[in-house]
């Protein structure tokens, strides 16, 4: 985090200072950024040419970042407000450009390189969202125990040393064009309405650390050990055959390359491979250590474990994702403050030009559903027992098909009202529903 002075003011010494401060960790990114892709170290291991080097990846890195999103993410985020709150203009923005999609890229993105940045802007009354590259962008906070964010910074450098092709910067009323010429100024203000900082930084963490970071070195080393294990095989085939006591003719050398067999040796010679011994068992203990130690140390199940073979519940899968979804839980945490900071860009603009009324975001929450295989049966059951004790909506919400549950409810409510009206055309009086039973009940 790149602090300042609470007063300080927007200045060519701060925007480069944020930039440098960045700068620092390029390289880090890049090289995250490269495992995530499959570019390994292993990659560049140099041998001498005259010995075998396979250079195998296997991306671990890739699986436990797409494991984690997939399970935080598998199903969109839902926002729900308190009663007498409507959000539907903000969920028409939502849906307009498909924000699904753009939470996944973000979610990703906190995942490899441990945060990322959203800029929120409008283009004719449309609000929209875009991820920035984090190796491109980064925020600005006082040094108070409250970090306010001051500024919000965007640039691309130029192929040029100490030149830039553009420079954005962004306070809570305006934005601004600090690049000219390639050079860093301040440039001209430009109001906005957003009333906040509209660049949103997410993290992982408080560390700021991605989720295969800590492993790295064993993903080294299990790429390391499948590959020798190749070479080692590969020697094997392309043994050294050492003769003792032995003069071959150049007839009986071209047989044995061709068809693999040699005659006419004298009784006392002797032809042997020269290998070295290979123990597969301990190798392959070792594999499995390794592997062991990636899914543990980055929390991440293998599902390819048979720990998750056969039909287990929904807690039993749970039990078995423990450490799992503590860390899921920990990035949900800080991924829904970005979510939440959102949602207040979006309202204070909706709100600047008088087409909504301000919805404070302690009113809004937004919910998760973890992308697991779920018993709909079961979560059924449950519905039912309590029906009586907690609201429609938090029960419907449980179960996996419902993807609005608030929609729902109104849906089955025109849907009751409408084979009401029927009713009553029918039959002159309705039948009895639901809570005209518990009505006749708790009158008894």
């Amino acid at each position: 985090m790149y602090t300042v002075p609470k007063d300080s003011k927007l200045t060519v010494d701060l925007i480069k200072g944020a930039i440098e401060y960045n700068e620092e960790k390029r390289t880090q990114y890049n090289k995250l950024e490269n495992y995530y892709l499959g570019e390994h170290d292993i990659l560049t291991r140099k041998k001498p040419p005259t010995t075998k080097n396979n250079q195998l990846v296997i991306n671990h890195a890739k699986y436990i970042t797409d494991i984690h999103i997939g399970y935080l993410l598998g199903n969109p985020v839902e926002y729900q407000a308190t009663e007498g709150d409507d959000i539907s203009l903000i969920e028409e923005q939502f849906k307009k450009q498909s924000m699904a999609d753009i939470d996944h890229e973000i979610a990703k993105d906190i995942s490899i390189f441990g945060i990322q940045y959203e800029l929120v802007y409008n283009v004719d009354n449309d609000i929209r969202s875009k991820d920035i590259d984090v190796r491109n962008a980064v925020c600005v906070y006082d040094d108070t125990v409250e970090h306010n964010k001051l500024f919000g910074i965007i640039y691309s450098k130029s192929t040029e040393k100490d030149k830039y092709e553009a420079v954005q910067v962004y306070d809570k009323i305006a934005e601004y064009d600090c690049e000219k010429g390639g050079i860093i100024v301040v440039g001209k203000s430009k109001p906005h309405k957003f009333g906040l900082v509209p660049l949103v930084e997410y993290k992982n963490n408080t560390e700021y650390q991605g989720d295969f970071v800590q492993v790295i070195s064993l993903i080294d080393a299990y790429n390391l050990l499948q590959s020798d294990r190749v070479n080692d095989k590969e020697q094997l085939v392309e043994a050294i055959l050492v003769g003792y006591g032995v003069k071959l003719e150049k007839k009986q050398l071209r047989d044995l390359r061709i068809n693999r067999t040699i005659f006419g040796l004298d009784a006392d010679s002797k032809l042997e491979y020269l290998t070295k011994s290979l123990d597969e068992e301990q190798i392959d203990v070792l594999r499995k250590v390794i592997q062991d130690d990636i899914h543990k140390i980055s929390q991440t199940p293998n599902m390819s474990d048979e720990n998750f073979v056969g039909n287990s519940s929904g807690v039993a899968l749970r039990y078995k994702l423990l450490a799992f979804e503590q860390s899921v839980s920990n990035t949900e945490r800080y991924f829904e403050r970005g979510l939440l900071e959102r949602f207040e860009l979006y309202n204070n603009y909706l709100r600047s030009i008088g087409k909504m009324k301000d919805i404070p975001i302690y009113n809004i929450d937004v919910v998760f559903k973890r992308n697991l295989p779920q018993n709909d049966y079961e979560t059924s059951s449950m519905i039912n027992n309590l029906t009586d004790l907690v609201d429609d909506e938090a029960l419907i919400g449980e179960l996996s098909f419902i993807r609005n549950a608030k929609k729902t409810i109104d849906k089955k409510a025109k849907e009751d009202k409408a084979k009401a009206k029927l009713e009553i055309k029918e039959f002159g009086t309705p039948l009895p529903t639901k809570e005209d039973k518990l009505e006749e009940e708790d009158k008894e």
